[in-house]
């Protein structure tokens, strides 16, 4: 089977209907810029933030669901606001300043709901957690009442727990991943004050916490009541308090939960084990709580209901978000450990993933044809003259042998590429997206094949090839910001410093300072590939994942011809000023659009294969 393009997002409980990433693209395109910078200003003057906006997210979407009815102002009749579970939830005033922005910008366009969901996602990236990708287009409720505030309690049993979860579509495994999100925040004393003096009328602490932590918390909190407003607080992970990590787990297998929820986790046999996970793979962790805060945030979405088959081009198939969990759950977690070995000892493997994904997903699809070693008889598409200077084999080779070991014959080579990818694109400061996964690996690589668009390609002749690859011209000039990355050898530019198309001068559209310095880099005459220099095609921040190239484009600075012409064709001028000037809207889109890139004619289900190595087919059975 192959498919086109892939977003999660569509399982259960998901409705897809208007619900999409870049809902607002065209009617606000900057609305998520605005409201990161909204959030970014806060956080830095108060990190705390990230809790206040995950509790308001949990609590707004647990009644009545994702609809921004914890916003509303009580009137004669009291809002949810006014329930006592969200007498202390705060960040109010940071999503009307947010809103006002957004109404300055696109009047009556973006929602109070969207708004919730996606601050909260920035202030879960600011504190160190993913930057994972935010379907919108919610709309806001019409009711919130007091009297339908029903949440899970922090002496809730994990049964009683559960059923308020599975009640909104969530699964325990959803449960036990939210309830990381205590890594960061605080408790008043009030909600723990029985587990330090009398725990369920026994007159003793509770025996599952910590010796030490009850007598620190005993004189933080004494034993009497206090009004709330009054009330001392404690840091529910005592370790990393304004981090999103996996610490809190760490903590409750050290008997220091603050909550009794919380180190119920450890005591109940259904959950115990997913806290000894999370606490042992921090990269896992991360990846599932990404996921369940979109699930999450799709609880009894208020859109309309379209059908599956309507919205092309979104295509399930077996390509998933977690397609390994039952079956290599330390799957990502392993490809990202050798990833992050390398890239501390080489950080320009960042564009050496980038150029290798690109070239193996337009050549028959992202089916890791391009890491097919040549045989006497046939040439392979790593022996074409565009793949000649692909580089990383090594690094997929060194993942796919620790993968074996682990899961033999499970992971394809083709996904260990894709999140690769993305690991190298996230440690190099970029996006850190989810990446579906259950890509099959190819059975056919040939040079032969291999066309893919060149450094001296017209804006229009690229676009063929993205085209013909189901991305658009907005995907083609997002892509092309992978060049904030690399380098180029010189015989791919040497004509623009010395004969441009035959003028005897060097290109006009190059800055002449550019031109002077890389004149002294490459020298007039051709040398061969392997001795050939090579410059950076972001001469700004070459080694960052940023939209400093566009800003490089804009001065006349591009290496390329292909990245230059950008600035000079009218289809693409204005997409470039508009990524030289929204950094974050840039990162955005990126990470779409590889997704998008990612999922280009993928072989699934029962086509192709596993490969056990990398660099040839499996033996015929």
């Amino acid at each position: 089977m192959k498919l086109v393009c892939l977003f999660l997002f569509l399982t259960a409980p998901f409705v897809l209907g208007d619900l999409r990433i870049g809902f607002y693209n065209s009617t606000c395109p900057q609305a998520e810029s605005i409201i990161r910078g909204v959030v970014q200003k806060h956080f830095s003057a108060d990190p705390s933030i990230t809790a206040a906006f995950l509790r308001m997210h949990f609590h707004d979407c647990f009644v009545r669901g994702c609809d921004a009815s914890i916003l509303i102002d009580s009137t004669k009749k009291t809002s949810e606001k006014a329930a006592g579970p969200n007498l202390t939830v705060r960040g109010f005033e940071i999503i009307d300043e947010a809103k006002e922005s957004l109404e300055k910008q696109c009047p009556s366009t973006v929602s109070c709901a969207d708004i919730i969901t996606v601050a909260t996602r920035d202030a879960v990236s600011l504190a160190g957690g993913p930057n994972y990708l935010v379907p919108t287009g919610r709309r806001d409720g019409l009711i919130s009442s007091s009297q339908e505030v029903n949440l899970p309690g922090p002496s809730f049993s994990i049964s009683q727990a559960l059923q308020s979860f599975t009640a909104k579509g969530l699964t325990l495994n959803d449960m036990v991943v939210l309830l990381g999100g205590h890594t960061v925040g605080v408790a008043h004393c009030v909600f723990f004050r029985d587990r330090l003096f009398n725990f369920q009328g026994t007159g003793a602490p509770d025996s599952s916490m910590d010796s030490g932590l009850v007598a620190r918390l005993r004189s933080v909190c004494g034993p009497n009541s206090k009004p709330l407003t009054t009330d001392p607080t404690a840091f529910l992970d005592q370790n990393t308090s304004f981090v999103v990590d996996n610490q809190y787990y760490n903590q409750l297998l050290l008997k220091k939960g603050i909550l009794q929820i919380d180190q119920e986790l450890t005591l109940d046999n259904s959950t115990a084990g997913l806290v000894a996970g999370f606490g042992s793979d921090g990269v896992g962790f991360l990846e599932k709580f990404a996921s369940a805060m979109v699930k999450m945030g799709s609880i009894e979405m208020k859109l309309v209901c379209l059908f599956l088959f309507l919205m092309a081009p979104f295509v399930l198939g077996d390509l998933r978000i977690g397609f390994y969990n039952s079956t290599c759950p330390q799957a990502e977690s392993i490809i990202k450990g050798v990833v992050q070995k390398h890239f501390r000892a080489d950080s320009s493997i960042t564009a050496a993933f980038l150029r290798m994904h690109f070239h193996d997903c337009f050549v028959r699809g992202c089916d890791a044809s391009i890491l097919i070693d040549s045989k006497k008889n046939k040439t392979s598409e790593k022996a074409a003259g565009p793949n000649l200077t692909v580089r990383g084999f090594e690094i997929i080779d060194e993942a796919k042998a620790s993968l074996e070991k682990q899961c033999p014959s499970t992971v394809s080579c083709a996904d260990i590429i894709t999140v690769a990818t993305r690991d190298a694109v996230s440690l190099a400061g970029g996006p850190n997206y989810l990446v579906p996964t259950g890509r099959r690996d190819g059975l056919i690589s040939s040079s032969q094949e291999v066309n893919l668009p060149g450094p001296s390609f017209s804006i229009s002749q690229a676009l063929q090839s993205f085209t013909a690859k189901g991305l658009t011209l907005n995907d083609m000039v997002v892509l092309l910001g992978g060049h904030t990355v690399g380098v180029a050898h010189c015989v791919f530019f040497r004509d623009r410093l010395f004969n441009f198309q035959g003028t005897g001068a060097p290109d006009s559209s190059m800055d002449s300072g550019l031109v002077a310095r890389l004149r002294t880099v490459c020298g007039q005459n051709s040398k061969p590939l392997k001795k050939d220099p090579t410059a950076f095609l972001d001469q700004n921040t070459s080694f960052v994942v940023d939209n400093q190239y566009y800003n490089q484009l804009l001065l006349k600075k591009g290496i390329l011809q292909i990245d230059q012409e950008l600035t000079l064709d009218n289809t693409t001028a204005g997409l470039v000023a508009g990524f030289g000037s929204d950094g974050v809207g840039f990162l955005e889109k990126f990470a779409s659009a590889m997704v998008k890139m990612g999922s280009i004619e993928v072989l699934v289900g029962n086509s192709g294969e596993i490969r056990k190595n990398c660099r040839v087919f499996n033996p015929p059975r």
